[in-house]
This record gives C-alpha cells, sequence and structure tokens, in this order.
C-alpha cells in the first residue's frame, strides 16, 4: 500500500508508515535469486545450506531484506526523493521469517542538497530480534 506523506511537514521524531513481508517463503527466494542473478547456495539449496554452511535451512538474501527497508521510503515519497540508503546487517533471516519494517525521523538538516530527513530504519521479527538496521536520507526540499 502506497501512502504518500507531506514532506514540509515532516518532523524529528515522526515514524514512517511500517512494512511487513509476511512469511519469507522459499519460492520468494527463488524469485529474488533470479531476479538477482545471486544463486549461492546458502539462499537456493536445502541439503547445502543444512549440511555444508551449518544452517538450519536457506536463508535470506541480505539485500532482498534491505529492499524491504527501502520500500518504507519508496511507499511514502517519490524515488527521486531518497538520496542515500544504508544498511547493517545484525542477524540471518531465515524462511519462514516475517519481519516488520519501521522508520523513524533521527534527524533534519541543511545540507548542499538542501534539506533531508535522516530516517533511522529496523527490520525486526515477531519476538523483536533485529535482523538488519540502517538510515535512509530523504530530501525534503
Amino acid at each position: 500500500m502506497i501512502e504518500k506523506i507531506d514532506l514540509r511537514a515532516l518532523k524529528v521524531g515522526d515514524t514512517l508508515p511500517s512494512v511487513n513481508t509476511g512469511p519469507i517463503s522459499r519460492h520468494t527466494i527463488g524469485l529474488y535469486a533470479a531476479g538477482s542473478a545471486d544463486f549461492n547456495p546458502i539462499h537456493t539449496d536445502s541439503d547445502f545450506a543444512k549440511d555444508k554452511a551449518g544452517l538450519p535451512d536457506v536463508i535470506v538474501h541480505g539485500m532482498f531484506v534491505m529492499s524491504y527497508l527501502a520500500k518504507i521510503a519508496t511507499n511514502t515519497v517519490t524515488p527521486e526523493a531518497i538520496k542515500r540508503i544504508q544498511t547493517q546487517f545484525r542477524a540471518m533471516t531465515n524462511v519462514k521469517d516475517d519481519l516488520t519494517c519501521k522508520g523513524v525521523v533521527e534527524k533534519i538538516e541543511q545540507t548542499e542538497q538542501g534539506k533531508i530527513a535522516v530516517v533511522n530504519v529496523s527490520a525486526s521479527r515477531g519476538d523483536g530480534s533485529v535482523v538488519a538496521t540502517g538510515e535512509i536520507d530523504i530530501l525534503l526540499s
């Protein structure tokens, strides 16, 4: 769902509409692998992930998780307003994980580009454990 916001009214402490992934399936991971051409077997081969990598099952691509963090911004502003996306991965995301991605305006600063809102973003599982954090810079003016 796209919920555009009035950038002129954005202030420190405001939250952007959250994004929920729903349970991430092997099928969805496979579609992402095909679209990104990243067929690393820890993402696509359960036997390899379990037997060779020692994982409980395949894991979700980090960039797939990052795309959901980016969706916090792309659901609310035009793509041209997004000036920077930076992510740190904190934990592996597993098949069937259901992530909630949230964003909160940390600061608003004047730059050479114009007024920028720095939005802290995070992706967490239902149990509250965080799998990724980061920042998204949104041009306000």
